[in-house]
């Protein structure tokens, strides 16, 4: 008896699953879209996902009900994984492990942000209360008589003839000199398209790789309309300026590499380039110019 066919072909509109369902599967992207809504809160998509991306790992992981519901925008191919079998997928993939982990790390940041934002807002309402507790009920206060402005003696005669007069206290704005600032050169990649990914001159670091909508991260540097065989890894890499010096650095789970001038890069060593210089992310092939 041959095993079930691990891919399921779901048509536009229809649930991959439901907000609430128990579920111990996760599911990896092979062609079509995939929104993911919270109808609880009444969002109407959180994200959208492409091939390559994957949804409801976390169910399978904590054996609880779905977080949020997954609705198939556009014909989906979808690779079912089951609990059983995702330590193996792991050890095949390092990738999906490092993606996980990312997206996790992003939710408890995020986690970690909202509680600070709000325990920052219930400390300044106590501060409020208590400020207005000491100082009794407010009592109405009559607001101090303003002189008016005192005119020159002939300031009327002059109205009366048309002619303008200057407010008393107007003093001429001062003139400042402008400083020259030394711009940072200007750097870009160019693909042998023709196609050019310039970089920020005020910018110190540049994600290279392709969006990534799971952990929900887009990187500076998206390479993915040059990456026609989806080489790129979605954090490939970094390039990280120091002053007028540019480095690569790979970065973790980075599946097929990046190479300065044919050389492999070590994961999360910093290599220097110059203008000239061939870097590879992937298959995708860029020159570093100076522009």
């Amino acid at each position: 008896m041959s095993p079930p066919d691990p891919y399921l072909e779901i048509p536009v509109g229809k649930a991959v699953f439901r907000e609430g369902d128990a579920g111990q599967t996760m599911f990896i992207i092979e062609s079509g879209v995939v929104d993911i809504h919270r109808v609880a809160r009444g969002e109407e998509a959180v994200a959208r996902l492409g091939p390559g991306d994957f949804f409801g790992e976390m169910a399978m992981l904590d054996d609880q009900p779905r977080f949020a519901s997954a609705i198939v925008r556009e014909p989906a191919r979808l690779l079912r994984v089951e609990r059983a079998g995702f330590a193996d997928l792991l050890r095949q993939n390092v990738e999906i492990a490092v993606r996980i982990m990312r997206k996790l790390s992003t939710r408890h940041r995020r986690s970690e942000v909202r509680l600070a934002e709000a325990l920052a807002e219930i400390a300044s309402l106590h501060a409020r209360a208590v400020a207005t507790s000491a100082k009794g009920p407010a009592k109405a206060v009559d607001a101090p008589a303003v002189e008016p402005p005192r005119l020159p003696p002939n300031a009327v005669r002059q109205h009366a003839a048309g002619v303008g007069v200057a407010a008393p206290s107007a003093v001429p704005a001062p003139v400042v000199a402008a400083k020259s600032v030394q711009a940072e050169p200007s750097c870009l990649l160019r693909h042998a398209s023709g196609e050019e990914f310039p970089l920020d001159p005020s910018a110190v670091q540049f994600l290279v790789g392709r969006p990534d909508p799971v952990a929900g991260i887009n990187p500076e540097i998206d390479l993915s309309s040059v990456d026609a065989t989806r080489s790129l890894s979605r954090r490939h890499a970094k390039l990280v300026r120091e002053g007028r010096l540019y480095f690569v650095r790979e970065e973790v789970g980075t599946v097929n590499g990046t190479f300065v001038n044919g050389v492999r890069v070590k994961t999360g060593v910093d290599v220097a380039i110059k203008p000239g210089d061939c870097v590879r992310f992937g298959a995708v092939e860029v020159e570093f110019v100076a522009a």
